[in-house]
């Protein structure tokens, strides 16, 4: 007897945490390099943001120490307030293996803090692109 089960598709999709930190505008921060196995939206949790905005990147890279290049869809995902979201993101088509999430501050000073994932399982999140 056989029975069916829905499948889920393997991935790095442990959220850890971030904090981003901006000391005026344009300043930039990043998370550290992630193994990304699938052709997935990357998530993100916003638990904290004082800010009128955050512009998102998802980074990829063929090693956690090569050259960066961003990929996300569109070229930039903005958010303006706390919650849960995905990013789209083009890394793992392009043949990387590497993701990070960095983040710009487009207007000052502020911070914005939560949890991010390469892959995610959980595609039904409001999409930021």
């Amino acid at each position: 007897l056989f029975t069916a089960s829905p499948a889920f598709a393997a991935g790095n999709t442990a959220n850890t945490s971030y904090c981003f930190y901006f000391s005026g505008t344009w300043a930039t921060q990043g998370t550290q390099w992630r193994r990304k196995y699938t052709d997935s939206v990357c998530f993100l949790r916003i638990d904290s943001i004082n800010m009128d905005g955050v512009n998102f990147y998802i980074d990829g890279s063929t090693s956690n120490d090569g050259h960066a290049t961003n990929r996300t869809r569109g070229g930039v995902a903005t958010a303006y307030y706390k919650g849960y979201f995905v990013i789209h993101n083009y890394v793992h088509e392009n043949g990387e293996s590497w993701a990070r999430l960095t983040a710009m501050s487009p207007d000052g000073s502020g911070f914005v803090k939560g949890y991010w994932s390469p892959d995610s399982n959980e595609p039904w999140h409001t999409s930021l692109n």
